[in-house]
């Protein structure tokens, strides 16, 4: 059975998600920011909201490129949530967890059509089964278009955590990832993304770290930082079913 307050935390997330989601409609134009986990070679593979086919992620961001959308870089985008600049009509590609398909797959045509990405990295994902290797991770960071960002350690619930363990959590990934990348780690995505699993005390605690700014995964775009703020930005989960 629910306890009472997980069934409150799940209601307080519900209607966050509506707010965020029915506020970004009255902005269509507005820069957003997609998320990205798998990529699945075939079609008919994927079986989960968190993974998308080869074909149906290049005809998605080929849909935006004609749909007079232009990618965002890292500067830019950074401008745009920091200086709060207007970017109407322009898009940021993110990725979470790293999985190996996002270098085998997802790279080559990034690199074809000169599309900046942000990877946010999970640290102990890397060098396991289906996940990305250091030398991969380390060929992508080393391309201009990629920019590393962190997933924390583990891909827990920040909720289910005390503070010093979220603070571990964020300072150990972002160590990691800049001693191994060479290059500075200045933004976050909380993993799984949500207010269920990511708590107003979390969104804080990274508020008042080295981090720049940091997203979530509930559905929205960047007009919505003046309600969410900048360390618990929306982006757009890009689903299968959306294609």
């Amino acid at each position: 059975m629910i306890s009472f307050r997980l069934r409150i935390i799940r209601e307080q997330n519900r209607i966050y998600s509506f707010l965020i989601k029915s506020f970004s409609r009255l902005y269509p134009s507005a820069p957003s920011v997609f998320l990205f986990h798998e990529i699945i070679e075939n079609e008919e593979e994927v079986q989960s909201k968190f993974a998308i086919s080869r074909s149906s992620f290049e005809k998605f961001l080929l849909r935006q490129l004609t749909s007079g959308y232009s990618p965002l870089t890292f500067e830019t985008l950074s401008e745009t949530i920091l200086a709060k600049r207007k970017n109407d009509r322009r898009f940021m590609v993110t990725f979470d967890d790293i999985y190996e398909s996002v270098y085998s797959r997802a790279y080559p045509f990034l690199k074809e059509h000169d599309i900046p990405f942000i990877i946010f990295v999970s640290t102990e994902l890397i060098d396991k089964p289906n996940y990305i290797t250091i030398n991969q991770l380390l060929e992508l960071s080393a391309d201009p278009l990629c920019t590393v960002g962190s997933h924390g350690c583990r891909h827990v619930m920040f909720r289910y955590l005390d503070e010093q363990e979220v603070e571990m959590e964020m300072k150990n990934s972002k160590s990691y990832l800049e001693n191994l990348t060479g290059k500075k780690v200045e933004c976050f995505a909380f993993p799984y993304g949500r207010i269920v699993e990511c708590s107003i005390r979390n969104i804080r605690q990274l508020s008042h770290s080295d981090y720049r700014f940091g997203f979530s995964a509930i559905k929205g775009n960047l007009k919505m930082q003046w309600f969410c703020g900048r360390f618990f930005l929306p982006r757009i989960n890009v689903e299968e079913k959306m294609i």
